[in-house]
């Protein structure tokens, strides 16, 4: 586009008023009186966004609300008028124009400003105060689609005959429904008849941006619901609409810094390498075109066309890619790299937006669970595309709480809380939480649609408060691990439920719970504590042992039992526990730990009397060469239910000691706070150690006759590698980048693990939920396991930013991957991103070097199998836990190679889409016949080279 000047397009984001700071637009319409072309009429909008019910960012004539009134409340210089309105008549106009048009080649281009936002027609919000326009017509909507209707009138009557292809495009997505607090004002475009006058225009494609943030909703027709996102567009005849993957659109900001339209040396940068506003004005295309103070880097597209095919190229500006700290030494056998992430949009300081994740081996699409919204959202990791740049991936939201209440009559929903797809690819499996917390839960299974999609088949009763759902890796059974958490405390009455372990039978079609009433007895319930296993104080086992998550072969599984510091090992083909078995505790007087949250350093030590409980959260399993081993991500995890709290906060710098007072301010030089497990309400225990929640490690168990057998922990290797890694941030929390700040309580708290292997080796990935990041151990000979990597792409500028707070993995192995590399998904709690790695062995890796010195102290534990005296402990029948049946991750591997299905389409118009970053670009293709009278000479001309990243 060398021949025209550069257009910048106007968007929301410009704030609307700010549309003075674009120049050189052609054909630039304006307001009433002032155009030979046709008069635009000026459009008071009312709507003021409604995230924190006060925003009025988004309109130029906004209602007041009683209290701003009442006192005279002034926003941007502004106070209300005496009809209890905020009036910006500065804005008016520039709210009001910005629509213009041009050709090229034989394009006619138009770009429409649907960056204000109308008012009303707003069901949702029509009773809230805080939104008093929502309950207006949808007259402000209809007026700005009259003027768009003029834009396209002057555009198709001023280039008749010229052209053969015309596109529009837009800020706002206005044929999009995305799932964010401001719906109304996509909404009110279409109920106010965009599509129609794209129809009227015989438009080909429509293309917006900014879905606030990314796109992730379903391309409309007629209001209802046209083609799958990024998959297959039905209608071909029609006009079509794309929302390309972006924060802020495929549009054109003012790329200065600041407005300086005669001497600005810097910005922007210019497609032939040159800088600077004076070689802008010469008409020459920007690179990139990123707006300055962006959030988030937005996307721009490049159009070609060649012959009767015309492509966009949505190029990603999606950021540097993250890499693993050991990549390409010789020391570390897999180099990680970030490739893609997914953002919901929303981010929690407590978590549980993005939490789960599990990728369908047989159609490309990941599903992760929005805990913040309820909904399931389909990824299409298949559209990855790799570049110079993370690529930043579309989703679909999937209402699962709507289709669980259409059809399980007398369940009341609660809770989305996991999900796992089975080996074959046919089938995804949903635990659904019921809103009584004693009440049973549900599984839902539904049939995997080709385009992520989703169709109900049916729902199985569990056991309450399902918190972990998987297949076995012959999909002939689903498991759940049902928590039965006391969500009311213990007093008054409350009920503890019973936690239970939910085993489905696919073939026969029977759900089975399995408890823990066989250990009920005095004797046995004294056996376990005996063994370590940590129970409270008069309670029984069957209603205090609380299943988190399990790790399943065909024959036997193996379920953690977080609270109580234990692992259960379950055949299933009897559907007996054959075994309840202590995790085992991290001895902190021989591996050393940083509890000091005070001295802003990585200072371990050790403490004769102080053991680490490690209640282990996630579990997975392999087998070598016929022995099953079990891995877990040792979290640690209190009780708060009700008034009941078994935390025991003891702050030094008070004068205050451990429990048994043998570590004081003055034997230890600790001066902060640190977080003791209130051993005094719980068996299990030995009354002259001081505990603390978690083991800040992850351990491999060999599962044998006898039980399990230790054979691993990474001991004070993950506070050791983080404090060089990340020195700044060591153990950080996941929503305070303060170094130290959870120190005192848990560290680094590996929270997920999954296996997979890569090339001939097997690697365990752990999550570290607080600091965040990935730590990865080549576990391929439980003899010698040994640290591979780490990787974190978290964003410490910020205290939220990044991929933040890993909760959920997911391995996705070479020969079932979308492009036959391997990946780590990894779903990101605080943040609210799902983060994508490949994952490659190290060409550079020379097995005979070791670890290198990385700065750790003597004393870390790495090789260390501490033991404090206990052992693994016994329960239960006698009986060998089984095998794992050749499974080779902690998720639903099975080793086998699913079948695949595809998207095949017959249509004369084909659509190809497959997100990318920049350096290689999103393509979307369309052939299409146009009408005779339109046909131009076609001007081959290929523009991709000359963009650059």
């Amino acid at each position: 586009m060398s021949s025209i000047a550069y257009a910048p397009a106007v968007g929301n984001h410009d704030r609307h008023y700010m549309f003075e700071d674009h120049f050189n637009l052609p054909n630039e319409m304006s307001v009433a009186g002032m155009d030979e072309n046709g008069a635009l009429a000026q459009v008071k909008t009312t709507f003021r966004g409604q995230n924190n019910g006060t925003s009025q960012s988004h309109g130029n004539y906004i209602q007041a609300t009683a209290d701003e009134i009442a006192n005279s409340s002034e926003s941007n210089g502004v106070t209300p008028n005496a009809e209890g309105q905020y009036d910006f008549t500065e804005r008016r106009e520039m709210e009001t124009k910005g629509n213009y048009y041009y050709l090229y080649d034989n394009v006619l281009f138009v770009t429409l400003n649907t960056g204000a936002y109308p008012g009303g027609n707003d069901e949702e919000n029509a009773g809230n105060a805080s939104v008093p326009s929502a309950a207006k017509d949808n007259s402000e909507a209809e007026a700005m689609v009259d003027n768009f209707r003029t834009t396209m009138n002057a555009a198709v009557s001023e280039y008749a005959g010229q052209y053969q292809w015309l596109i529009v495009t837009h800020h706002k997505s206005t044929q999009t429904v995305a799932k964010h607090a401001a719906d109304s004002d996509i909404e009110n475009y279409v109920d106010a008849g965009f599509e129609k006058v794209m129809d009227e225009f015989d438009v080909d494609f429509v293309l917006g941006g900014h879905d606030h943030v990314y796109s992730r909703s379903y391309v409309l027709k007629d209001g209802a619901r046209n083609a799958e996102r990024l998959d297959n567009y039905h209608d071909p005849d029609g006009t079509i609409y794309l929302t390309g993957n972006c924060c802020s659109d495929m549009q054109y900001y003012t790329p200065f810094a600041s407005v300086d339209k005669t001497n600005n040396a810097d910005y922007p940068v210019l497609a032939d390498g040159t800088t600077g506003s004076q070689e802008y004005l010469k008409g020459k295309l920007p690179i990139g075109n990123q707006e300055w103070n962006q959030e988030y880097s937005p996307s721009y597209a490049v159009f070609d066309v060649t012959g009767n095919e015309i492509s966009v190229h949505v190029y990603n500006l999606g950021g540097a890619k993250t890499a693993g700290t050991e990549n390409g030494k010789v020391s570390a056998s897999l180099n990680l790299t970030q490739e893609g992430r997914y953002d919901a949009g929303m981010t929690n300081a407590d978590g549980g937006v993005m939490e789960i994740v599990d990728y369908n081996t047989a159609t490309g699409w990941a599903y992760a669970i929005n805990g913040q919204t309820g909904n399931l959202t389909a990824i299409p990791m298949k559209t990855l595309a790799a570049g110079e740049n993370v690529d930043l991936l579309d989703g679909n939201d999937i209402d699962v709480k709507s289709m669980i209440e259409a059809e399980c009559e007398g369940f009341t929903y609660g809770d989305m809380t996991s999900v796992a797809v089975s080996a074959d690819g046919t089938k995804l499996a949903a635990a659904i939480q019921a809103a009584g917390y004693a009440d049973s839960g549900r599984v839902a299974l539904f049939t995997c649609n080709a385009d992520g999609t989703l169709t109900y088949d049916k729902a199985y009763e569990t056991g309450t408060q399902p918190d972990m759902v998987t297949f076995t890796p012959d999909d002939s059974r689903v498991l759940t691990a049902n928590e039965g958490e006391p969500r009311e405390g213990y007093e008054g009455g409350a009920t503890d439920p019973a936690g239970t372990v939910t085993v489905i039978s696919l073939a026969d079609d029977k759900a089975v719970n399995i408890g823990f009433e066989a250990y009920d007895s005095t004797e046995a319930r004294q056996a376990l504590t005996d063994a370590g296993i940590v129970l409270k104080k008069g309670s029984v086992p069957s209603a205090d042992l609380e299943p988190e998550y399990i790790a399943a072969g065909n024959s036997t599984a193996y379920v953690t039992l977080q609270e109580a510091n234990a692992i259960a090992a379950i055949d299933l083909n009897s559907l007996k526990v054959t075994g309840i078995y202590s995790a085992g505790y991290e001895d902190y007087s021989t591996v050393a730990v940083d509890i000091d949250k005070k001295d802003e350093a990585y200072d371990p030590k050790t403490y004769g009397s102080l053991r680490g409980i490690r209640m282990p959260d996630s579990i997975a399993l392999y087998s070598v060469d016929g022995t099953d081993y079990v891995v877990t991500a040792n979290e640690g995890d209190s009780r708060e239910w009700g008034d009941y709290l078994n935390e025991d906060e003891r702050d030094f710098k008070d004068g205050q000691t451990s429990p048994t007072g043998k570590i004081t301010e003055e034997n230890s030089g600790l001066t902060g706070k640190v977080v003791f497990f209130d051993s005094s309400d719980h068996d299990g225990l030995d009354a002259n150690l001081d505990y603390l929640f978690g083991g800040r490690s992850f351990t491999v168990y060999e599962a044998d006759g006898n039980g399990l057998t230790e054979v691993f922990d990474s001991g004070s290797d993950f506070e050791a590698k983080t404090a060089v890694y990340v020195p700044e941030n060591f153990n950080c929390s996941n929503d305070d980048k303060t170094i130290d700040d959870r120190s005192g309580k848990k560290g680094p708290e590996s929270e997920s693990v999954t296996l997979g292997t890569v090339g001939e080796k097997t690697y365990a990935f752990v999550g570290l939920e607080r600091v965040g990041g990935v730590m990865v151990y080549d576990i391929t000979d439980p003899a010698h396991i040994s640290f591979a990597n780490y990787i974190n792409s978290r964003d410490y500028s910020e205290d939220i930013a990044g991929d933040n707070s890993p909760e959920g993995l997911c391995f996705i192995p070479a020969g079932e991957s979308w492009d036959g590399n391997a990946y780590l998904v990894a779903a990101c709690e605080v943040s609210g991103t799902v983060a994508v790695y490949s994952a490659a062995a190290n060409t550079a890796y020379d097995p005979g070097t070791g670890n290198p010195d990385d700065g750790q102290k003597p004393g870390d534990g790495e090789d260390e199998n501490p033991d404090d005296g206990q052992k693994p402990g016994t329960g239960g029948e006698d009986q060998k836990p089984g095998t794992a049946d050749s499974q080779t991750g902690g998720q639903n591997t099975s080793g086998k190679k699913a079948a695949r299905t595809g998207d095949g389409s017959n249509y004369t118009l084909y659509l190809l889409l497959a997100l990318a970053a920049a350096g290689s670009a999103t393509a979307v293709i369309v052939i299409r016949r146009r009408k005779a009278q339109q046909k131009a000479n076609i001007l081959s001309q290929d523009r991709t080279d000359k963009v650059k990243a």
